[in-house]
């Protein structure tokens, strides 16, 4: 199910709500993101302490490290865990006590404008997979829900007092990341407009062609079916499958075969050659690095 954001809450995950925040000031919009790390105790996963921590609950007796940070009055926005479950603990118009003392192209108090995530893990081991996929898909979504312009780690707003997210952490993939589920979007959105072209030029079909149409071996089975319909019955759906699986799209040229096979059509396919040539231009610019 696609994330949502209502009222500065992702719906469908689990919220903890923390008492560690307080108001934005209202002349700061949300415009940068901070990545983090944490394992309690450190360098060890999968329990419920740093929930505990976020909102005042953690026992002084249950580990000798957390003697020293129990009383900390400390949250984060999101809290991604190794196996890629995600927990908001402060909604994201509110002020989370994540930064501390920091500094960001020379604005300080960074939590005034940032959004704080908190990765579940350390300095010294790789995170995980799923963690850089949901991370991936909550930039976006916060991206296209608040004004972020930039994202950072906190060591780089308060380098003098932190490390993290620390040198395990793969920015490069995480950005390749954030690329592609942006074209994902561009794609997904390309194809829905080529559909209302097609529908628009009563060339979208409400039935599909014989059975026998599609064991064609021919490209764009040009023996079995017209340009259109190849583009409504084969290309369109298993495009979406690739998307809806998360994997990798192909390079395609779809262009000159569709202006040379419509060379004889009566109608004006201007606008649908225009988006399908988009269409090509879009799948030679995604990318996704591992």
């Amino acid at each position: 199910m696609p994330l949502k954001i209502v009222d500065g809450w992702i719906k469908n995950i689990k919220q903890i709500k923390s008492p560690y925040y307080n108001d934005r000031p209202e002349d700061q919009p949300i415009s940068l993101l901070v990545i983090h790390n944490i394992s309690l105790p450190p360098k060890q996963y999968g329990g419920p302490y740093v929930e505990q921590l976020f909102t005042g609950k953690l026992d002084p007796n249950a580990h000798p490290y957390f003697a020293e940070i129990y009383q900390l009055q400390v949250s984060s926005h999101l809290f991604i865990r190794r196996d890629g479950e995600i927990i908001q603990f402060v909604p994201f118009d509110k002020r989370a006590w994540h930064a501390g003392k920091s500094i960001f192209a020379g604005k300080e108090n960074c939590n005034d404008f940032s959004i704080g995530i908190e990765m579940e893990g350390c300095d010294t081991e790789d995170f995980t997979e799923i963690q850089y996929q949901q991370l991936a898909i909550v930039t976006k979504l916060l991206q296209q829900t608040y004004p972020i312009k930039h994202i950072t780690g906190h060591s780089d707003i308060a380098p003098t007092r932190k490390t993290d997210p620390g040198p395990y952490f793969d920015w490069q993939y995480y950005r390749s990341l954030i690329n592609y589920h942006k074209q994902i979007d561009l794609m997904t959105n390309q194809l829905r407009l080529i559909k209302d072209e097609l529908q628009r030029l009563t060339l979208w079909q409400p039935s599909p062609p014989a059975a026998e149409a599609f064991l064609s071996e021919q490209p764009f089975a040009l023996d079995t079916m017209q340009p259109y319909e190849w583009l409504q019955w084969i290309f369109i759906p298993r495009m979406q499958a690739l998307i809806d699986a998360n994997a990798e799209l192909p390079k395609f040229a779809l262009h000159p075969y569709f202006e040379e096979a419509f060379k004889q059509q009566e109608m004006d396919v201007d606008d649908l050659l225009k988006l399908i040539k988009e269409l090509d231009e879009l799948s030679t610019n995604q990318r996704m690095d591992n």
